[in-house]
């Protein structure tokens, strides 16, 4: 059985060796290449969140100058229907109609992606329902399985008076575990930020995540001690290439940026009633089921826009 001394003389051997491996592989951090749109899908449902969902593409266009494409993607339309895309993509300069092909919303949705070269996917949720109306008990079918499948990064729509070019000026990254996109999301951040903005990097340290963590460490070593705020500590170290990079891009940019480690119960998003108006970023690599949860949650709990930039979606034949 180990002692306590050897205990700790194993933290300290672990921690050495994440000191070494950070001076090895992290290095000086170099400043991100913000990514900003230029070809842009958006998607419309007959609800009132089109209203919404068009100004932000109007913003983007302002902002970007980006080719706008407009799908309406309804459920149970008939030829008989008017096509919201032809009628009410006069509302964007420039933007011009696709046609809707056959199959359930996501499934256009997805197929007009797959033909399609676009960068950034607009779309409301919950998809054709009211927001006042499912509040935070679903953010829909569509959502679920775009989060699966959809290989192009996408805003998220949710409360009317939470308009993306009101947004952009306070930008939430939120990261609960590290992931190979992080980056991505951190570069699209700072994109579509507002000049001045202020961006925070929000290391999120679920409970559940926590308990599982220490419950596997005392099993395999009985005598360590973990609480909350070491594991809190670790995260950051995990991130600190991350931290880094964005922290200088922001200097560059003329921009505040602020890293802050955080317990998932007051991580962002704020309630549904919040007036502050902000775009969160969420980082999903779509084969990890509990990042898949976290992003879930999120999308489901906010009244903001959100943008998703995904990672290892499966190909499609």
């Amino acid at each position: 059985m180990s002692t306590g001394s050897e205990a700790n003389e194993l933290d300290r051997e672990v921690d050495a060796s994440m000191r070494m491996f950070e001076k090895a592989q992290v290095g000086p951090a170099a400043s991100l290449t913000p990514i900003k749109p230029s070809r842009i899908l958006v998607v419309l449902d007959g609800s009132s969140q089109d209203d919404n969902t068009l100004a932000s593409a109007t913003f983007l266009r302002e902002k970007f100058n980006t080719e706008t494409l407009v799908l309406d993607a309804r459920d149970g339309k008939t030829e008989q229907d008017e096509d919201l895309a032809v009628t009410r993509a006069t509302e964007v300069s420039g933007a011009r109609p696709i046609q809707r092909q056959d199959g359930d919303s996501y499934d256009a949705i997805l197929a007009a992606l797959k033909e399609l070269s676009v960068d950034l996917l607009i779309l409301p949720s919950p998809f054709g329902r009211s927001f006042e109306n499912i509040g935070i008990d679903s953010a829909g079918t569509v959502m679920d399985v775009m989060l699966s499948r959809c290989p192009t990064p996408m805003i998220v729509m949710r409360r009317d008076d939470q308009q993306l070019r009101d947004c952009v000026q306070h930008i939430e990254m939120v990261v609960g575990s590290e992931c190979e996109v992080e980056e991505r999301a951190a570069a699209w951040s700072f994109g579509l930020a507002a000049e001045s903005a202020n961006v925070t990097l929000n290391l999120v340290l679920e409970k559940e995540q926590f308990e599982n963590i220490r419950s596997i460490i005392e099993v395999i070593q009985p005598e360590a001690q973990i609480d909350a705020e070491k594991f809190s500590a670790a995260l950051t170290k995990t991130h600190h290439s991350l931290h880094g990079a964005m922290a200088k891009t922001a200097t560059t940019l003329g921009m505040n940026y602020a890293l802050h480690p955080i317990a998932g119960e007051v991580a962002p998003p704020n309630s549904l009633d919040e007036t502050k108006k902000l775009l969160m970023v969420l980082p999903l690599e779509v084969d990890d089921r509990f990042g898949q949860g976290f992003v879930q949650d999120r999308i489901r709990r906010s009244p903001h826009p959100v943008l998703i930039v995904s990672g290892h979606v499966p190909k499609t034949s």
